[in-house]
């Protein structure tokens, strides 16, 4: 502190020249917490799809990480096929994602480091959206198996499924609360897309959460389980916005007319999204009281649906 003449803190890393950026990543990591009391993510990662179209109009589907910043991407497979709705696992080894490798949508659990895939999930219909439980044991996800698309937990040591929610509407993409009681999830059963909220260990009634708009989806709950970041959309403008589930007061973040996929950074301090326009559609990034805004124009092709891992192990 230049004014008080004091050291906040001292510290020593060892770094070779490889490592110079991840070094710094957890550098800034440490000064951040000890100005503002809260954990630093500049040394997480980031995982995301990328769509690139050749000149005869095929497509190349590639699942990536990267640093939280976008840069050292590294590529974890590449299909002709649709990839979407990457999902961390809480210790940051895993993803789940889903593959439509074999013509037919299916969820796969794939290990960071081997590159072991596991397909855990092939029902007839859809299988979408899958999410990582809290304590890594269980899978979220959205199934239409039983012919209404519903909302299903998969215990992944035994792979026995235990159904949610049972409504004639659609149900999809479902997000667990922290504390690994809640999930939050799309419908349009009120008539239009709208978040909802259920308890896994309740009778299945589902509480609406969003009044704000005629369009909330993709929910995602900060980690502090206070807030749910989602898709408001009203009148074609798509934007990224926060609710605060205390007060219930929302706030819409973002500035586009496109923008979707929010995930929160693992101390809540900022949100990752896709926004698109004239350049197509890139990483941005959102404070969650909305005053920082910031472009991750650093990926080849359009970027789709992000998701921003755990915290890693210090060393």
């Amino acid at each position: 502190d230049v004014y008080k003449e004091k050291q906040i803190a001292g510290f020593k890393l060892p770094s070779t020249e490889a490592q110079l950026r991840t070094t710094a990543h957890e550098i800034s990591d440490i000064i951040y917490e000890k100005l503002i009391g809260v954990r630093g993510a500049f040394a997480t990662r980031i995982a995301y799809i990328t769509v690139n179209k050749k000149r005869d109009g095929k497509k190349t589907y590639t699942l990536l990480i990267a640093d939280a910043d976008g840069h050292n991407p590294r590529v974890l497979l590449k299909s002709p096929e649709p990839l979407l709705s990457p999902s961390w696992s809480p210790d940051g080894k895993k993803l789940a994602y889903v593959s439509f490798e074999t013509k037919n949508s299916a969820i796969f659990v794939q290990d960071i480091n081997s590159g072991k895939r596991d397909k855990v999930a092939a029902n007839r219909g859809i299988n979408s959206a899958p999410a990582w439980s809290p304590d890594g044991t269980r899978l979220a996800m959205t199934l239409s198996k039983d012919g209404n698309t519903e909302i299903y937990i998969m215990h992944l040591a035994s792979r026995s499924l235990e159904r949610i929610t049972r409504n004639k509407a659609i149900d999809t993409e479902p997000n667990w609360s922290s504390d690994g009681k809640k999930l939050a999830f799309t419908s349009d059963r009120g008539g239009s897309p709208q978040i909802y909220e259920v308890s896994v260990l309740g009778d299945g009634k589902a509480k609406r959460l969003t009044f704000e708009g005629t369009y909330n989806a993709r929910p995602r709950y900060s980690s502090d389980g206070n807030f749910l970041a989602v898709v408001n959309g009203e009148k074609g403008v798509y934007r990224i916005a926060i609710l605060d589930l205390r007060s219930g007061y929302f706030d819409i973040l973002t500035r586009a007319t496109l923008d979707e996929s929010p995930s929160f950074a693992p101390n809540d301090h900022m949100i990752i999204y896709t926004t698109s326009g004239a350049r197509g559609t890139v990483l941005a990034a959102v404070s969650a009281d909305g005053q920082v805004h910031q472009r991750l124009e650093l990926q080849d092709g359009e970027v789709r649906e992000p998701a921003w891992g755990p915290f890693l192990p210090r060393k």
